[in-house]
């Protein structure tokens, strides 16, 4: 994910595209990492405010969904499944709520987070995962400590904003329960700051 300096992850409102926030170099680190990874998951918000997003033909691309309005735009197939339809699947509680006539190619998996990661590994042999927000879908991964490495580019961007999203949301943790990261890198680019935390170990 990439901030601003007050930690804030959006430039405009919450339906807007956010590829301003972060630079070129930026956009080319997340590559970087997609290329190291086998799905990138996200969630129907930030896929919904993005409708030209997608990714590198290898992988494999999960959107989180509640209401299973996603699949398309202005009446047309989003990219992000068009490019890819057997690589494309949606995580959607209910099916049945998918929007347009799906057909055969676009493939549904568990809404639940766990269920959901069980059967990326064991059906599709998904070993890396990316998840690439927003704040919700952060949150829901972050609280159920499956999370291993976060990487977060600094934009040397002040957004403001009392109910502006951060980089994860959800209800607040008990301090008993906050949780504790190791920084594995830091470099400045620029303006720029990349960092790269890693889950540390309960004590």
């Amino acid at each position: 994910m990439v901030t601003t300096i007050d930690g804030k992850i959006i430039t405009g409102s919450r339906d807007e595209p956010v590829m301003d926030l972060g630079s070129k170099v930026d956009h080319a680190a997340m590559r970087n990492i997609e290329a190291a990874a086998d799905a990138v998951l996200i969630g129907a918000g930030s896929l919904r405010a993005t409708p030209g997003l997608h990714y590198a033909p290898h992988l494999k691309r999960i959107v989180m969904t509640r209401s299973g309005d996603v699949l398309y735009h202005e009446g047309k197939l989003r990219r992000f499944f068009a490019d890819a339809p057997e690589l494309a699947f949606v995580a959607c509680g209910d099916p049945i709520g998918l929007m347009g006539p799906i057909g055969p190619i676009i493939k549904t998996l568990p809404a639940d987070h766990t269920e959901l990661l069980r059967s990326l590994r064991q059906d599709h042999n998904v070993k890396r995962l990316v998840i690439e927000g927003g704040s919700e879908i952060n949150a829901i991964f972050l609280r159920a400590n499956l999370v291993d490495e976060l990487f977060l580019t600094l934009a040397p961007k002040i957004k403001l904003g009392r109910t502006t999203p951060t980089y994860a949301g959800g209800e607040p943790l008990l301090r008993a329960d906050v949780m504790g990261f190791k920084i594995i890198s830091c470099e400045q680019i620029a303006d720029e700051v990349f960092l790269r935390y890693r889950r540390a170990c309960s004590k």
